[in-house]
C-alpha cells in the first residue's frame, strides 16, 4: 500500500518564490469561485495567508489544497522523472530548458494538461507498489473491448467493496507499457483536510492531515504471458480484485485460478548444493536471510540472517540440512552500481515478492528467473535475454519497471557456474 510523505506546504509554497505566475494560472482554474482572492496580483505570502482565513464555494479551497497535495507527491527526484517521461509520452513539452523546480513543474503541468499529470500519477503511485502477488492466467490473452470492460470492471468493485466495507467509492486509472496494462483502483472514503497554521503571521507554517485516497490496490496484466501481478491491502481484498478482474476482462472468474496458477516461484532450488547468486549481469548479490524448517517430528523453525547466509550455512554444517520442500522464505540484497546499500528482495512462498520497484524492477525478475527461483513459461523463455548489464545502465536507471525474461529455451546459463535446468513448477 502506498505511504505518502508528510505534506511540509510551507516549504512547498516558498519555492513559488519568482514563480507567482504559476500559482497565477492554477487558481484561475476555479473563476470566481476564491472568496477575496485575486489571482492577477496574487504572491506567495497572500496565498498563505488565503489559506488561514480565505474560503471557496462549492468545495473549491478543498479542491484547491487536494491539487497542491497531489503536486507535493510528485515533489522529489522520481516525480520529476515520471513527469518528464509523461510529458515526452504526450508530446508536450512544459520545460523545455529544465530550469523550474519540480515543484513549479508539477504544478504547471496539473495546471496545463491534467491528462499528463494523472499518467505521471499514477506511473508514481505504481512504482510504490512493493508487496504484490503473482498469477498466470489460462492462456495468454489480449484484452478486446477494453473501454466497455473498464467500465465494468470499476463497477464490480464498487458493489464489492460496498458488500465488504460499506464503500462505493472507486476510481479505476490505467495506462500501457509494453505488453503491460497497468491498473490503479483508488477506493474508499476520503480523508477530509483541514489545514493548521503554526507560527509568525508573517511566516505561517502549516501542518496539514492527509487529504488522499485511504487506499490504492494495484493490478499489472502482460497479455503476451498472461500473467497478472497484484498488490492490496489486505488478502480478502486481493482475491475480490483478482477476480473482478478475471470476470470483467476475460469473462471468466477462475481465470488466474486454475491448477499451477498460483505457483510462480521455486524457492526449492536454494537447497540445491550447487545454488549460488553468479549472474550473467555481473552484479553481486548476497542471500541475507532465510526461513526454513526440518522435518523432524517436532518441525524445528529457523530464521538465519547474515551478510551471506549461504556462507554461514556452509561454515556452520547446515546446508546439507536444507530441504527444498521446507523453505519458507527468502530475502536476497543486490547491489547495483547506483544503490550501495544494495536492493532488499524477499520472496515468500510461492508467489508472493516483495522490493521497492521503482528502479531496476526488470532486472530483478531477469535475475530470480537466472537463478531458477522465478518460474518461466515457455511463451516467456522465447523472449531473447537481456543485454549485459554495464551495455544497458548508465548512471541513473530509468526502468520501466516491468518484468523481463532472463532465459532462452529451458537453460540458464552464469558466469562461472554450470549450466542447469529451470524447474517449471513441478509439484513440491
Amino acid at each position: 500500500m502506498v505511504k505518502h510523505r508528510t505534506f511540509n506546504a510551507d516549504r512547498f509554497l516558498d519555492k513559488f518564490q519568482g514563480h507567482e505566475v504559476l500559482l497565477r494560472a492554477y487558481l484561475r482554474l476555479w473563476p470566481r469561485k476564491l472568496d477575496n482572492l485575486k489571482a492577477a496580483t496574487l504572491d506567495v505570502p497572500t496565498f498563505k495567508q488565503w489559506l488561514v482565513d480565505g474560503d471557496g464555494k462549492d468545495g473549491a479551497k478543498d479542491e484547491v489544497v487536494e491539487g497542491l497535495y497531489r503536486c507535493y507527491d510528485l515533489s522529489n527526484d522520481r516525480g520529476n522523472e515520471n513527469l518528464r517521461k509523461a510529458a515526452e509520452d504526450s508530446g508536450y513539452e512544459p520545460d523545455a530548458e529544465h530550469l523550474l523546480p519540480v515543484e513549479c513543474l508539477a504544478l504547471k503541468v496539473r495546471t496545463n494538461r491534467e491528462d499528463v499529470f494523472a499518467l505521471a500519477y499514477d506511473r508514481h503511485a505504481f512504482e510504490q507498489a512493493e508487496k504484490f502477488s503473482i498469477y498466470r492466467g489460462v492462456r495468454p490473452c489480449a484484452i478486446t473491448n477494453f473501454k466497455k470492460r473498464k467500465a465494468a470492471f470499476a463497477q464490480r468493485l464498487r458493489k464489492e467493496f460496498h458488500d465488504h466495507k460499506k464503500s462505493e467509492r472507486v476510481l479505476v486509472r490505467t495506462y500501457r507499457e509494453g505488453d503491460y496494462t497497468h491498473f490503479v483502483v483508488y477506493h474508499e472514503k476520503r480523508v477530509k483536510s483541514v489545514l493548521i497554521f503554526k507560527g509568525t503571521k508573517t511566516r505561517p507554517k502549516v501542518a496539514p492531515t492527509v487529504f488522499r485516497p485511504a487506499q490504492q490496490d494495484f493490478l499489472s496484466y502482460n497479455e503476451k504471458t498472461g500473467q497478472v501481478e497484484i498488490e492490496a491491502g489486505y488478502e480478502n481484498e486481493e482475491s475480490k480484485v483478482r477476480r473482478a478482474f478475471a470476470n470483467c476482462f476475460f469473462d471468466d472468474a477462475d481465470f488466474f485460478d486454475g491448477d499451477g496458477a498460483a505457483k510462480r516461484l521455486s524457492l526449492g532450488e536454494i537447497a540445491d548444493a550447487a545454488f549460488n547468486l553468479d549472474n550473467s549481469l555481473g552484479l553481486v548479490a548476497k542471500l541475507v536471510e532465510l526461513r526454513f524448517a526440518l522435518d523432524q517430528v517436532e518441525s524445528p523453525t529457523f530464521d538465519v540472517k547474515s551478510k551471506d547466509v549461504l556462507r554461514s550455512l556452509s561454515i556452520n554444517g547446515m546446508r546439507t540440512k536444507l530441504d527444498e520442500e521446507l523453505i519458507a522464505m527468502v530475502a536476497i540484497k543486490v547491489f547495483f552500481p547506483d544503490d550501495k546499500r544494495g536492493k532488499r528482495v524477499e520472496i515468500v512462498g510461492e508467489n508472493k515478492v516483495k522490493f521497492n520497484r521503482a528502479t531496476h524492477a526488470d532486472d530483478v525478475f531477469a535475475l530470480l528467473a537466472e537463478w531458477g527461483l522465478r518460474i518461466v513459461d515457455e511463451v516467456e523463455s522465447e523472449e531473447a535475454k537481456p543485454a549485459d548489464f554495464t551495455e544497458r545502465h548508465t548512471g541513473a536507471s530509468a526502468h520501466d519497471g516491468r518484468p523481463r525474461a532472463a532465459t532462452k529455451g529451458n537453460r540458464v546459463a552464469s558466469p562461472g557456474r554450470a549450466t542447469k535446468r529451470v524447474r517449471r513448477g513441478r509439484p513440491r
